[in-house]
Parts: C-alpha cells; sequence; structure tokens
C-alpha cells in the first residue's frame, strides 16, 4: 500500500498523544539529532535541558529546528515531522508553563515527581518553545 498523507488535524493529533520524539539540530556543516521527551500543546512543542551542551549550543547557533515522531503498531507505521524556530528561557515563567503543559499530559516530572514552584526556581534548566511553522506527516503499512 503506498503511504498516505496526514492532514494537518492528524499531524496536530499524532503530535499531542506522542510524548517521545528526535529533535534534529544544524550549525555550520554539522547536524545532529537527540531523542527527547516533549509535550505538543497550542501549536507548540515544549522540551527541557540542562542549560549547556552541543544542542543548546547549536541552538545557539541557529535556531531553525526540525523535530521528527514515529510509531509503529503491529504492521502499520506513522510519522510526523514538523519544522520550527527553537525560543529558548531558564525563567520562572517558561519552565512553569512547561511543566504546566506536561502535568495536563500526565507526564509528571522526572521520575514521576510532580514540580512545586520553589522547586523549580532552583533547577538548572532551560525550557525549549519551538513554534511549529510547518509539518508533514505519512502513514502505511509495513
Amino acid at each position: 500500500m503506498k503511504p498516505r498523507e496526514l492532514t494537518k488535524e492528524e499531524c496536530e493529533n499524532f503530535l499531542a498523544r506522542t510524548r517521545f520524539g528526535r529533535l534534529g539540530l544544524s550549525a555550520g556543516d554539522a547536524p545532529y539529532v537527540i531523542p527527547i521527551s516533549y509535550v505538543y500543546s497550542e501549536g507548540k512543542i515544549f522540551l527541557h535541558s540542562r542549560p549547556g551542551g552541543k544542542k543548546v549550543q547549536m541552538a545557539g547557533e541557529n535556531p531553525r529546528v526540525c523535530f521528527e515522531v514515529d510509531a509503529m503498531e503491529k504492521d502499520r507505521w506513522t510519522s510526523v515531522i514538523a519544522y520550527g524556530t527553537a525560543r529558548l528561557s531558564s525563567d520562572i515563567e517558561a519552565k512553569m508553563k512547561m511543566f504546566d503543559s506536561f502535568t495536563k499530559m500526565e507526564m509528571k516530572g522526572h521520575g514521576g515527581k510532580p514540580f512545586k514552584r520553589e522547586d523549580l526556581e532552583k533547577m538548572p534548566m532551560l525550557i525549549w518553545e519551538i513554534e511549529v511553522g510547518e509539518m508533514t506527516g505519512r502513514e502505511g503499512i509495513w
């Protein structure tokens, strides 16, 4: 069976119910892809990471990113790729917004532990908010 293109609504629904994906970055002539947990809410992909490291450096050089999610169920596969611009922030409001989104999707903090505002204020982390500009998706039978 030839793969079928997903509608925008189907892509958004798939992004909203999936919890792990791959963040694609590029800086200079070097691509970089990493697996990461996320939440999709209000047309944005929310991630969190430590303040340093290769992905943060690359996003600083080039905030244009892509994000890929996929699933295989029995003999049917689905894949969505979203393109957008990453905005990184360490302020408490960004942390609260991201963790509120994670909690609504029943993804409690690390190890199933819910976080309070005081916990988040102390945590050295960056919040990634990716404004999705374009997305494509396909599904098919393996």
